[in-house]
């Protein structure tokens, strides 16, 4: 009896010694999807409906085999006038010929014509590597080297409206993924066409169906577009500024009176959000920066004295000044970064038809500001640069394109017995390094455990990523999502498991005086028993 009491007294020390806890994150949409699969339309996988076209077609119960001729190819009509995205995929082998992979047609399309006597023509090669474009006033043409090459495997690629016109935004080919954000000059609504390309010789393609491919590329949840930044350029032509030189690289500009600005007519209203880039260095100037301005301005007056609209984030005093049409100019914030050069990114989004300046990136240094206007999102024509009395230097920055999309995170905190924990502070941390997260929110979920905020939309200056941390306060879990971005003008190469999380869910606590105490028991508990069998 006194060793079973031994034992219990050992048990308690024990867990009075080392306590655990784990915590859940339920993280909610799924973000794991690229898009909303509700609608399927936009979707073409390999199936018996590849049967139009020049090559010939032996079809199986699983699949079908693919003769080629010169430029032929098996294809299915589609439509995508109310998508501004589609997805292809196909599962294929290929057994031998000059070029085979993936065909989109376009225009006015005679199927009995091969693919290099048609209007408009995209193809990817799979033994080559290349994607190749055709117009009615070019020739089928290489325009891009070293994608991915195989033999056999499983073909995915995702295409976009940008501006009206075929964009490829990444290749995956069993896995191996190439980002490109390749704008083509074929216009969306021309695209009559989508199947497989065989210039001569054999390839088997597999019939597969929605579900094989249903989780693509992760992004957050939700529908995800493609959406054009501003940037200075030699298109900054239009204002009371002169430009006084001019090179290849750079303009300088000058303002012979105060509110004088260089501009370009840009209509914004068909966007949720607005990038706007510029590099410059400010030499002097009373209030100079980055302006937006309404339709109804005169281009051949300073903007001081018109009845206008106009937001103006002043670089060289750190403010955000609005002026409406019966008013003057009106600082509503004068706490933002002092910036005299380099390379700026200003982030604005559409907020119930009003103007937020949302970030501003410089450098390396990202402000969160989302600083809600009274300026009108529609009426806003003209942006640009803002010289005033002064003289700036505009670099020419390349036009450049990114995937965003401010997305609703919503997640539920659960307790050690699985039942939600209300009150739960919380910190979120974002950014797009993960050494240098910066905090983004604080917060407490709800009575039901669960919280949910909008997420930013991040400009990654080198990265690919967005890193969305959230901590958990007094409690075990920290977790990590990893969200892609798509940044134009370099390929980037992303593993196919993107979205990685970290957590660690348990919690150790030594308590020192319990740690002696139970090594005393220890030692007698031994002593008891072996006392014991010395009697016996």
């Amino acid at each position: 009896m006194k060793a079973l009491l031994a034992f219990i007294v050992l048990l308690l020390s024990l867990s009075a010694l080392i306590t655990s806890s784990f915590s859940i994150v339920i993280i909610s949409p799924n973000i794991v999807k690229i898009l909303s699969y509700a609608q399927v339309g936009n979707n073409i996988y390999s199936s018996p409906l590849w049967s139009n076209g020049t090559a010939t077609v032996i079809h199986n119960t699983t699949y079908e085999l693919v003769v080629g001729s010169s430029y032929s190819y098996t294809v299915q009509e589609v439509n995508f006038s109310n998508y501004y995205n589609f997805n292809y995929s196909t599962k294929y082998s290929y057994l031998s010929g000059v070029q085979a992979g993936a065909i989109i047609l376009g225009g006015n399309v005679d199927l009995k014509k091969p693919a290099n006597q048609q209007p408009y023509v995209l193809i990817y090669s799979v033994t080559s590597g290349q994607l190749l474009v055709k117009t009615p006033n070019t020739k089928l043409r290489i325009v891009l080297n070293n994608l991915p090459i195989s033999v056999s495997g499983f073909l995915s690629i995702q295409f976009s409206n940008v501006n009206g016109n075929l964009t490829v935004v990444y290749i995956s080919l069993n896995g191996n993924i190439s980002r490109l954000v390749y704008i083509t000059p074929i216009p969306w609504s021309e695209v009559k066409y989508a199947g497989w390309f065989q210039n001569y010789g054999l390839s088997y393609i597999y019939y597969i169906t929605l579900g094989k491919f249903a989780e693509s590329q992760p992004m957050i949840a939700g529908e995800t577009y493609l959406s054009p930044d501003i940037v200075s350029s030699p298109t900054w032509k239009l204002g009371v500024a002169k430009i006084i030189n001019i090179t290849p690289n750079y303009e300088t500009v000058e303002g012979l009176v105060s509110g004088s600005y260089v501009i370009q007519f840009y209509n914004m209203s068909r966007l949720n959000y607005l990038i706007l880039t510029v590099n410059f260095t400010y030499y002097n100037g009373s209030n100079v920066g980055i302006e937006l301005l309404g339709s109804n301005l005169n281009l051949t007056k300073p903007d001081l004295s018109q009845k206008v609209y106009a937001l103006l984030y002043s670089v060289n005093n750190g403010e955000l000044q609005v002026k409406l049409p019966n008013s003057a100019f009106k600082i509503i914030n004068n706490t933002l970064p002092v910036i005299r050069g380099g390379l700026l990114n200003i982030v604005f989004l559409n907020n119930n038809n009003n103007i937020s300046l949302y970030e501003i990136i410089n450098g390396s240094r990202t402000y969160y500001l989302n600083i809600t206007t009274p300026i009108p999102w529609s009426n806003i024509s003209y942006i640009g640069w803002r010289t005033d009395n002064g003289i700036s230097r505009i670099f020419f920055v390349s036009p450049n394109f990114i995937i965003g999309l401010q997305s609703l995170l919503t997640f539920e905190f659960l307790g050690n017995n699985g039942t939600t924990v209300p009150n739960q502070e919380f910190y979120i941390y974002i950014g797009d390094n993960l050494s240098s997260l910066q905090l983004y929110y604080k917060g407490y979920t709800n009575s039901d455990g669960q919280f949910s905020l909008p997420l930013p939309i991040i400009f990654p200056s080198s990265t690919s990523y967005e890193y969305v941390r959230i901590v958990w306060i007094n409690s075990s879990t920290n977790i990590t999502l990893i969200i892609p971005l798509i940044k134009g003008g370099s390929n980037f190469y992303i593993p196919a498991n993107i979205i990685s999380v970290e957590e660690k869910s348990m919690d150790v606590n030594i308590n020192y005086y319990t740690l002696f105490l139970f090594i005393v028991l220890a030692f007698l508990l031994g002593a008891y028993i072996f006392t014991k069998g010395k009697r016996f």
